[in-house]
């Protein structure tokens, strides 16, 4: 029986969280980009939940690891710069559909949404420990400043949140990947 890990399980905490928002990010895409979008929403939630299902039972074999880890100073530390961060990308959020309803370019939003997003995984990397959320914040952030530029339909594109969805797909896959095999255990990492 293999070792549990809480890196591993961490990893697939992020995995889980990866693989919802991502596939949100792909349902919009296919609901602004197709006139029968049935079929590809289907495709997208079976994909979307087989992720889930994967980084779920990950977690689930290295969970009591996560569970010894769960309440050492650093983590409840972690614990609440994460929370911190996320409500500042929510506020960031709202302002940012402020603005740019009230500048008449609603537009934007999705750009902005995208790089704020992306914005936030950069303080979580050092929470984590993680260089897999630094990639995918610059990612993200590098997409949103890009996609307008030679997109069809500028930043109102619907290959916004095709590119964001599969960004969160593929660090969710990587996240999956990466801590599949046994490894030391100095600090759990989503």
């Amino acid at each position: 029986m293999e070792k549990q890990s809480a890196s591993r399980a961490g990893a697939a905490i992020g995995a889980m969280i990866f693989s919802v928002f991502g596939s949100g990010w792909l349902l919009a895409w296919a609901i602004r980009s197709f006139a029968q979008a049935a079929l590809m929403c289907a495709l997208i939630g079976g994909l979307g939940l087989a992720l889930f299902i994967a980084a779920f039972r990950q977690y689930r074999r290295n969970r009591e690891a996560h569970a010894a880890v769960v309440e050492t100073p650093e983590s409840k530390k972690g614990k609440r710069i994460f929370n911190i961060v996320n409500i500042a990308q929510g506020v960031a959020i709202f302002l940012a559909v402020n603005i740019v309803n009230n500048i008449g370019h609603p537009e934007w939003f999705v750009p902005a949404f995208i790089f704020i997003v992306g914005a936030h995984f950069i303080p979580l990397a050092k929470v984590f420990h993680s260089w897999r959320h630094t990639v995918i914040g610059v990612a993200m952030m590098v997409w949103a400043l890009a996609y307008p530029q030679f997109a069809q339909s500028g930043a109102a594109d619907p290959v916004g949140c095709l590119g964001a969805g599969l960004i969160l797909w593929a660090s969710a896959l990587s996240a999956l990947l990466l801590h599949s095999s046994a490894q030391p255990d100095a600090v759990p990492g989503q």
